[in-house]
């Protein structure tokens, strides 16, 4: 019994030593999957502006599947616009499928430098690239690489009396920045 708990052990040892998906493979388990739905502005303020990326994530363990963070890219045209990484603070439930929308910043001097030749409120053709990591049981993090290609509306920078000036001045008093 205990030589046969060693050899089990050993194997997992290997396997954990050739990567999550190997391990997952060789296990006969099954690979979580996410799709890239679309990519949109959110909040904008006078600073910066919020990319969503929704992503549906199907998680086939019996177990809950955190989301670790996300590296993205977004190009346009071949020519690269902004890229980083967010951290990722959320759960997939068990033997489920969820729809998340997850946030990445972009400072308006990133996206000026970007987008210098088009004007706000223009379409502009996108392709974004996503690896989205998640903690798999057993196997460990696993990379998911997601890839979408669509158009996206560049915004329009927010207009001083677009600015909800008591919220921010109220905000910098309590030390809360925007």
């Amino acid at each position: 019994m205990k030589r046969r708990i060693f050899i089990a052990a050993c194997g997992l040892v290997a396997l954990w030593g050739c990567g999550g998906c190997q391990a997952l493979d060789a296990l006969g388990l099954a690979k979580p999957t996410a799709y890239l739905r679309g990519v949109s502005f959110d909040k904008i303020d006078l600073e910066a502006a919020t990319l969503l990326f929704d992503v549906e994530v199907e998680n086939p363990y019996g177990v809950p599947l955190p989301l670790v963070n996300m590296d993205y890219a977004l190009s346009s045209r071949d020519k690269p616009l902004f890229s980083g990484t967010a951290d990722v603070a959320t759960t997939i439930p068990a033997r489920s499928r969820k729809t998340v929308s997850l946030p990445a910043t972009v400072r308006y001097l990133d996206l000026w430098n970007a987008l210098r030749e088009v004007r706000p409120g223009a379409q502009i053709d996108y392709r974004a690239d996503v690896d989205l990591s998640v903690e798999a049981p057993v196997a460990g993090p696993i990379a998911l690489p997601l890839t979408k290609e669509g158009q996206l509306t560049v915004p329009t920078l927010p207009t001083p009396d677009s600015v909800d000036w008591k919220s921010r001045v109220l905000d910098a008093i309590r030390g809360q920045s925007p």
